[in-house]
């Protein structure tokens, strides 16, 4: 225990000393960049609907997308993402619009992969 202790401070020792130094001039702000430019530009999952940070950008965009395509067919579906990751989940009519949903949220910019969880299709309920 008291060896992991010792390697933590040793560690921190090590980050305050170069916190301490000069910063980077891409880290300092100045007129042209106030905040540096790591934060010049976000990540496509970060970008809301009308290209304002938002952390649940992609959600909303892939949101919008089903309003915009399915309409009310969309509305007992629900999408959340996990980095630039879309899940849905919730119940749909058909398998064809599971796969036009799941194709319509892989056309939206940022998404990497479209995980279902939980998904109902009410078509095989039905015929069950």
């Amino acid at each position: 225990m008291e060896a992991e202790i010792m390697g933590v401070i040793r560690e921190s020792s090590g980050l305050i000393a170069s916190a301490t130094a000069q910063p980077p001039s891409q880290f300092t702000a100045g007129a042209d960049r106030p905040y540096g430019s790591i934060f010049r530009s976000s990540p496509p999952e970060r970008i809301g609907i009308y290209g304002e940070y938002d952390y649940n950008g992609l959600a909303n965009r892939v949101t919008h997308c089903f309003q915009q395509a399915i309409g009310d067919q969309a509305a007992r579906l629900k999408v959340r993402q996990r980095g630039c990751v879309v899940i849905l989940s919730g119940a749909v009519a058909s398998r064809n619009l599971l796969n036009y949903a799941v194709n319509l949220a892989n056309k939206v910019e940022g998404t990497a992969l479209v995980e279902l969880y939980k998904m109902t299709v009410i078509e095989d309920e039905l015929a069950a």
